[in-house]
């Protein structure tokens, strides 16, 4: 029986020829990431600052093309390694039939992306270009997306202290209302007191003017006077630094301000007390007249 024989027409050669480019770029990978895996391993035991010495000493490389290769290992070496030893071509990942330099720029992707990325786009049938401008547009794409979810979070981080300090006045307005309330009743036993004792002691002046055998003298009128007059200033000074103790927290500024007004009357208070009433001065010379007997 004649063997047939088939016409090598040139489209069937380009086809033998893609064919064996492929196969040789699939090798091309697998060795440069065997290889990464050596280096790595390699410059573990090479001592510190003596690494570039020994790649171009011993296997004649830069350090720039070592560095290459030991990314391709560390972005592809444990699924493509443990792939080629498999048998079986359907558990092949979807990096496997890249060549050399597109899986070079696949490293510009993220790990976590790159498979899905592979699957989303034809990059077997990319040229070089077109394969560097896609993973361009998906890194900006994936710094979009990062800025917003960072952008989200600060936002969110924002609203949650505004929240926390709208929380933190209302209840510091919650504390000042009890304490103006304390203070407003504090006031009105103040003033109960002080008007009663008033009453009490208007009684007296008038039961005094009223009745001759229960006249006290006129130093104990003036002494029940003082004490009223007393017991007022302290307890308008009780009730001033209770007003002044609030304001310190809900206005710091306009506390200080009452402050310094309440200190200068104080002081002014206190200097015309030194001497009272004040000795009458003249500047009217008066004749001294003697008379002889």
């Amino acid at each position: 029986m004649a063997q047939l024989s088939v016409e090598r027409t040139p489209l069937i050669i380009a086809a033998e020829i893609n064919t064996i480019n492929q196969q040789a770029e699939k090798i091309l990978l697998i060795s440069a990431i065997e290889i990464g895996k050596r280096l790595k391993e390699a410059k573990a035991l090479v001592p510190h600052g003596e690494w570039g010495k020994w790649l171009g000493e011993s296997v004649n490389y830069s350090q720039r093309t070592a560095d290459k290769l030991m990314q391709l290992f560390n972005g592809y070496g444990h699924e493509l390694l443990v792939s080629s030893d498999d048998d079986g071509s359907s558990n092949s990942p979807p990096v496997a039939n890249l060549s050399y330099s597109k899986a070079l720029i696949l490293l510009g992707i993220p790990e976590e992306e790159r498979e899905r990325f592979v699957q989303d786009n034809d990059v077997v049938s990319m040229t070089k270009q077109e394969l560097q401008e896609a993973v361009k547009e998906k890194k900006q794409a994936l710094r979009e997306r990062d800025e917003a979810n960072q952008e989200r979070e600060r936002t969110i981080q924002k609203n949650t202290d505004l929240q926390r300090e709208l929380d933190n006045k209302n209840s510091t307005i919650t504390k000042l209302t009890t304490q103006n309330t304390t203070l407003e009743k504090e006031v009105s036993v103040y003033k109960q007191i002080s008007e009663s004792r008033q009453e009490n002691v208007t009684q007296k002046q008038t039961k005094l003017g009223e009745s001759t055998e229960e006249f006290l003298s006129a130093r104990k009128i003036t002494d029940a006077q003082f004490n009223i007059h007393r017991d007022n200033m302290i307890n308008a000074y009780q009730a001033l630094l209770k007003t002044l103790a609030a304001l310190a927290e809900t206005d710091p500024e306009l506390k200080e301000e009452y402050r310094k007004m309440a200190h200068g009357i104080v002081e002014n208070m206190a200097k015309r007390l030194i001497v009272y009433p004040p000795s009458i001065t003249t500047n009217l010379n008066v004749k001294k007249i003697t008379t002889t007997l």
